[in-house]
């Protein structure tokens, strides 16, 4: 089905540029044409097929939300999604943490999240990481949130970085002392024939 735009995140374009010119000149058109024509690419290398099969997911993603909507609208609804969730969504509406308009997907979101240097700096600073393991770390969460929530997304971007925070916090943190302290006898300070204490 013909498209008319397609949205392209800055992480797209910072993975891309990452890749050598020839690369580059393959999977931009290889993008485009999927996007907005639905047509798979054929013939690519394999680097370039490999960016690609990362990218296609959150296309597909935006693609069918786009279409949820549009059918939502010719039946003369709010939008593509269904009743139940739309009185959910009304009954939430009231809340001041929820944005008003807020669409993004939690796959979106955690897509903002890698691509926002201005938040995922401090965030690598606050939890002593590099940028490569918060990469980890975030996909991690994305299937915590998956598993644990039915992949919901949140109320707001920053709602989302706040959860994201608290979880890393309860996922890498270790409250337990190791066992062999626990298991040590307590020092003593009996007499036993010479100063200080303790002979050996």
């Amino acid at each position: 089905m013909a498209r008319d735009s397609f949205i392209f995140y800055r992480s797209f374009l910072e993975a891309i540029k990452c890749m050598p010119s020839e690369v580059q000149a393959e999977i931009y058109p290889a993008i485009v044409e999927y996007a907005l024509n639905g047509k798979e690419p054929k013939g690519l290398s394999d680097i370039a097929k490999g960016v690609f099969i990362l990218i296609k997911p959150v296309m597909d993603a935006n693609n069918a939300r786009s279409e949820g909507g549009k059918k939502g609208k010719k039946f003369g609804k709010l939008g593509g999604r269904p009743a139940k969730d739309r009185a959910v969504s009304s009954a939430i509406s009231d809340k001041p943490n929820v944005t008003p308009g807020y669409t993004l997907t939690l796959e979106q979101e955690i897509e903002e999240m890698r691509a926002d240097r201005s938040w995922n700096e401090p965030v690598c600073m606050q939890f002593h990481i590099r940028e490569n393991e918060l990469g980890k770390r975030l996909d991690s969460f994305l299937n915590h949130c998956r598993c644990e929530y039915e992949g919901k997304p949140h109320d707001n971007i920053n709602d989302a970085k706040r959860h994201f925070c608290s979880w890393m916090r309860k996922a890498y943190t270790s409250h337990t002392e190791p066992e062999d302290a626990q298991e040590l006898p307590p020092p003593s300070y009996e007499f036993n024939g010479g100063f200080g204490g303790q002979d050996v």
